[in-house]
């Protein structure tokens, strides 16, 4: 059987838009010789819609939607994830399949995610019951969505003991074909040192799916095919990854983040599955993040400080990757302590990209913060409320730009925000500026260690000069000071915070668990400055709070993924 997979970037609460994506992809999937469509999940609301969901108005628009395109379907069956409100007051998160006009079947999620950046409990009511097969051809067709197929307590990786495993009660039934609708961000595992492997690492996302599809065709000897949607949505970085796997545990897979029905073929051979490297990843990742929240919140525009250090840079190769050069505003926020060679690299880099450049003095601002410090607190000494007045000061007039009209008129619109270039090795360590480097509508960067963003650097290659790379990370903010002087050599901070953070791996363990990653000196260095790094990742939870969303790139990410309270000990 020839299926058609949905890879579609839907809209949160754009039932119709949505609706109409799903119906023009079907009519190409029909042309092309689909004999079944699969959509993803919840492809109608959107994943996930969150407390819209409770909305009325926004759950008529919903069944509407989803009435109209089952009219629609013909003789090829269209299956595609809605919701319907449930008796209790929720909503059921379920598949339709439509054909020749009508609804003839429909099934309901029976696992719902309730970890990490997953709240479906909050939204939707878990079906308890196994869910009937549907007769199509010769073929008995189990449906499931999601969650569905992580709950084998042998090949899920799921965090949770569900209890049922709704993909062997469907084999159980005698399915001789399994669907599965899916929203499945993707992510990179914890990072580790390049060269090192530990036990306790979380594999990617990629190799996840590749344990679990081909292990539950294999195990249960039935093809599943699996269609999962792409774009991004606030923080979360849908890939697709959509495909189909064979008994025989090879796999027929579909281009990641890459929108459109993808052809695949039960009778056909499938091949070997490809691991998707993290570098190309990663920098697909953030150049979708970038290009559909822009286009998702109605901006059209990018202001950065374009400091001529590395995370500045390679958030404005990104970026003028995503909207094109005209688009992005690259400034030079010079105080006291800035170095020419610092300016001249920004200047390099803004002049290579083609992008806007211009430098804008924060000198002027900060001397006037620290005159009047100065004045009600005569005699006082140089020190760290200056170095981030700097940064206050930057921020400050890199937000003001924003609402300017010479330079909405110069970036061709008055939809403009600041982009953030923090990193997650210095959120995690409260080592930025609240309302200074801290501020922009979202951080691409943010959930990145400072090695994944190096990485990055490299692989942009002349997008970032070689300069930036090569020289001592600097926020230059006093005469002399390097980040890796303020904090730790990056080598050994990452190391630290890849395990504890990413790979969730309990403090207690920790000294011993670096001794997979680093040796020698690097290794006692780590291991003597734990309890500080811990302590600033502890106590630096309400600076937090306050950043820009980050793009999810990782197993455990700051904000929906990590909830930390602000209380506790």
């Amino acid at each position: 059987m020839r299926i058609a997979l949905l890879q579609l970037n839907a809209r949160l609460g754009d039932p119709e838009g949505n609706g109409r994506g799903v119906e023009a992809a079907y009519a190409q999937a029909v042309a092309a010789g689909a004999g079944l469509v699969l959509a993803p999940e919840l492809a109608i609301p959107g994943y996930l819609l969150e407390d819209r969901l409770w909305e009325p108005g926004m759950r008529r628009r919903i069944e509407a939607e989803s009435h109209r395109l089952a009219a629609l379907s013909g003789a090829v069956p269209l299956v595609f994830g809605t919701a319907t409100p449930a008796p209790s007051g929720r909503l059921w998160n379920e598949l339709w399949w439509c054909e020749g006009g009508a609804l003839r079947h429909c099934v309901h999620k029976r696992v719902l995610p309730s970890y990490d950046v997953f709240d479906e409990h909050r939204y939707f009511e878990p079906d308890p019951a196994p869910q009937p097969l549907v007769g199509f051809q010769g073929q008995r067709i189990g449906l499931s969505i999601c969650e569905d197929l992580w709950a084998d307590p042998q090949l899920g990786n799921s965090p949770v003991a569900y209890g049922v495993d709704p993909i062997a009660d469907l084999a159980a039934a005698g399915a001789t074909l399994i669907l599965n609708a899916s929203a499945s961000p993707g992510a990179l595992g914890s990072w580790l040192p390049a060269g090192r492997s530990a036990p306790w690492a979380i594999p990617p996302k990629d190799v996840q799916r590749r344990r679990l599809l081909p292990g539950l065709a294999r195990k249960h000897g039935v093809p599943i095919a699996y269609a999962s949607r792409v774009g991004a949505e606030s923080w979360l970085l849908f890939d697709g990854g959509s495909g189909l796997a064979l008994p025989d545990g090879r796999w027929q897979g579909c281009e990641p983040f890459h929108e459109g029905p993808h052809l695949v073929d039960t009778g056909a051979p499938g091949e070997i599955w490809r691991i998707i490297e993290d570098g190309p990843w990663l920098h697909r990742a953030l150049v979708a993040g970038l290009r559909d929240n822009l286009a998702k919140q109605g901006l059209e525009a990018l202001v950065l400080g374009l400091s001529g250090g590395l995370d500045s840079a390679v958030a404005a190769a990104l970026a003028v990757e995503a909207l094109g050069p005209d688009r992005v505003l690259g400034v030079a926020l010079p105080t006291r302590f800035s170095s020419a060679g610092s300016l001249a690299l920004a200047e390099q880099q803004a002049r290579h990209l083609g992008m806007g450049f211009f430098t804008l003095e924060a000198e002027a601002p900060f001397a006037g913060f620290v005159a009047s410090l100065e004045k009600a607190l005569p005699g006082r000494a140089f020190g760290l409320t200056d170095e981030n007045l700097q940064s206050r000061s930057r921020g400050s007039l890199l937000m003001a730009l924003t609402s300017e009209p010479a330079v909405q008129q110069r970036l061709g619109t008055g939809r403009v925000a600041v982009l953030n270039t923090g990193n997650k090795s210095e959120a995690a360590t409260g080592y930025f500026t609240l309302y200074g480097d801290g501020i922009g509508a979202f951080a691409p960067l943010g959930d990145c260690l400072k090695a994944r963003v190096y990485d990055l650097a490299r692989e942009l290659g002349e997008a970032v000069p070689p300069g930036v790379i090569e020289r001592p990370p600097t926020a230059e903010l006093r005469p002399g000071q390097t980040d890796e002087s303020s904090l730790l050599p990056y080598a050994q901070l990452d190391a630290i915070l890849g395990a504890a953070i990413e790979a969730q791996r309990p403090e207690e363990g920790l000294a011993d668990d670096l001794a997979l990653l680093l040796e020698g000196e690097a290794l006692a260095q780590a291991r003597a400055s734990l309890p500080r790094v811990l302590g600033l990742l502890r106590h630096t939870e309400f600076k937090r709070r306050q950043l820009p969303f980050a793009f999810k790139i990782s197993p455990r990410a700051f904000g929906a993924g990590r909830r930390i309270p602000l209380t506790a000990v």
